[in-house]
């Protein structure tokens, strides 16, 4: 029937806008960090080291205070063909809301001093932003100015937040370890309204009266709330005063609480035989059950070579383990949920990244800094003829650049991060009659934007003057 048929079209289109958790590599994190597109591992010289190698937290030019602050000033996502239907015109409009992800930290030096009259143990707190996302998309389906018209409206909001405490010490001068310890609160929010309308026959003099129209409404609501804790260890050796080996392991979260708050009501009512009454069928529920959002393990390895004093490279390369296929939402209700946009699977498939940065100094007060990363989608492969709505698997490359200025004992840096993405996602095709012929492998498309100011008290210049004089 259309009406049902219009309706899950729209439902499937809008899955385009949802907050997106299947990326670890995307959010820019940290101070230093940003600036090196997140190849921090074997750098580890301010107080976002706690997040990427907690290790450097013992080096002697890390200590004080880092933060960053990161806006998305543009962020759009394309999904061709998403929705193929002969008679009618889908048009969309899509806001990505206006997000400000932060980083901040503080360490604590104390304990005896090396030879080098440097405190051998570092105590540090931070507060990050590894999920963030908020997006409202609106789409309308109209056969003509006179006709019904469709309508659906979806509003996804994702922000997981991370609250840390970290230790590190240094082992002897050219090692260190260290170990944070996070908790994890992410909050996932998804509504959907959706509204069809076909058929019948207008009313003569009766603006907008229509009588034998086949109608259905759709209200879904989620409300994810989770705590992890997320342990990450790190180790920091130095192989030559120029070159720096980093590894740091996380564990995957260890679930403490999550919930979910579900609303789920609609109804239909089918005007199959004009000469009987419509056939109403309706579904409500509302309450909270148990979810499961999971955090996978990450292995991260990373080195930092000066090939001249005024030069600094690093590398990164990281891996993340699958996640098993699951439901998100824990319960036996047969009622829809979420709607038909919403992937209730956790599934996670085996992914890669890699990252490449760089500071040129200009001068001991000036440097640029530019960095380059990928960004590879966890989700699931996309077949060809899938049977289910599914997340968009996009790729994404990354390049960032900005202007480090050292002042004062402070490293501040201003600049952009620019992201490009590519890959699959679901649509779904309708043949002539409105009979949905089900789902389809289209193609998604992704851009994005963000500005970041970031600084650190003294980290990036000391470590620099103090690697310049071991390559003297």
């Amino acid at each position: 029937m259309r009406v049902i048929a219009g309706l899950g079209a729209l439902w499937l289109v809008a899955g385009i806008a949802q907050a997106d958790d299947t990326h670890y590599n995307g959010v820019p994190i940290g101070a230093h960090a940003v600036a090196l597109g997140r190849a921090f591992a074997g750098v580890a010289d301010d107080a976002s080291a706690a997040y990427f190698n907690p290790a450097g937290l013992a080096l002697p030019g890390t200590h004080g205070i880092a933060g960053g602050l990161t806006i998305n000033a543009w962020d759009r996502t394309e999904l061709r063909q998403a929705f193929v239907r002969s008679d009618t015109t889908a048009t969309a409009t899509t806001t990505q809301g206006r997000t400000v992800p932060l980083f901040i930290g503080a360490v604590l030096k104390f304990g005896p001093k090396d030879a080098l009259e440097d405190k051998k143990f570092a105590l540090a707190i931070s507060v990050l932003e590894p999920v963030f996302g908020n997006v409202s998309t609106f789409f309308a389906f109209r056969e003509d100015e006179q006709a019904l018209t469709d309508t659906y409206r979806v509003n996804a909001s994702d922000r997981a937040t991370w609250y840390g405490l970290s230790f590190a010490s240094r082992l002897n001068l050219r090692q260190s370890i260290g170990a944070s310890l996070y908790l994890s609160v992410r909050k996932l929010n998804q509504s959907e309204v959706g509204l069809v309308l076909a058929g019948g026959m207008p009313i003569p003099d009766d603006l907008g009266g229509f009588v034998g129209t086949d109608t259905a409404a759709s209200n879904q609501s989620l409300s994810f709330k989770a705590f992890h804790f997320v342990m990450r260890f790190g180790w920091l050796y130095e192989l030559k005063p120029q070159l720096h080996l980093g590894v740091m392991l996380q564990t995957p979260g260890i679930p403490i609480k999550q919930k979910v708050n579900t609303l789920s009501q609609g109804f239909t009512n089918d005007f199959a035989d004009p000469a009987a009454a419509p056939v109403t069928h309706a579904y409500f529920l509302d309450g909270t059950v148990k979810a499961n959002l999971p955090i996978p393990a990450e292995l991260r390895a990373g080195l930092q070579y000066w090939p001249s004093e005024k030069v600094m490279l690093a590398f990164d390369a990281s891996i993340y383990t699958p996640v098993a296929s699951g439901s998100r939402v824990k319960t036996q209700e047969m009622v829809p949920i979420g709607g038909l946009f919403f992937d209730d699977d956790t599934a996670r498939r085996f992914i890669g990244n890699v990252a490449i940065g760089g500071d040129l100094f200009i001068s001991k007060k000036v440097m640029i800094e530019t960095g380059f990363f990928t960004d590879l989608s966890s989700a699931m492969n996309i077949p060809a003829n899938p049977i289910r709505y599914q997340n968009p698997q996009i790729n994404r490359f990354g390049g960032t650049v900005s202007i480090g200025l050292n002042v004062a004992g402070v490293a501040l840096a201003v600049g952009s991060t620019f992201v490009y993405g590519k890959g699959d996602a679901t649509g779904v095709v309708e043949d002539s009659d409105n009979a949905p012929l089900g789902y389809t492998r289209t193609e998604a498309v992704s851009r994005s934007i963000y500005l970041h100011v970031t600084g650190a008290t003294k980290a990036a210049a000391d470590l620099g003057d103090k690697t310049a004089r071991g390559i003297k």
